[in-house]
């Protein structure tokens, strides 16, 4: 999943680099077999998707997909306080890249949403 996610914005696919991004969260929670984390991570992930894509500055990097490989490595390793630290560090790391300015927003909504217009358009 991290290697499509890397793949998408390689390719410039921002709207799928995002979708995926938010999907790794999501399979965090899944893999806890917590449902109340389970339900939460959703409507959290499909809230932060949209900010991600207004609000974001600048380019995403390697740093994001490194991240993402370190907490599965962490996590893997049944090293909890590592991927609990980890995970604050990504978190952190998100949202420095965020300016919430009102006059900050990006026209890119487009982008994030292409994907789920291309599966009405194919009946996907």
């Amino acid at each position: 999943m991290v290697s499509d996610e890397r793949d998408s914005f390689a390719r410039g696919d921002r709207g799928a680099g995002i979708r995926l991004s938010g999907e790794f969260h999501l399979q965090l929670a899944v893999a806890a077999r917590n449902a109340p984390l389970i339900s939460f991570q959703r409507s959290l992930v499909s809230q932060t998707s949209l900010i991600i894509a207004q609000y974001e500055t600048g380019n995403r990097t390697h740093c994001s997909y490194d991240e993402h490989t370190q907490l599965i490595d962490a996590i893997e390793a049944r090293d909890a306080p590592l991927a609990v630290e980890l995970m604050m560090h990504h978190m952190d790391h998100i949202d420095g890249k965020l300016n919430l300015d009102q006059d900050s927003a990006s026209d890119d909504l487009h982008a994030v949403f292409s994907h789920v217009m291309g599966r009405k358009k194919t009946g996907r």
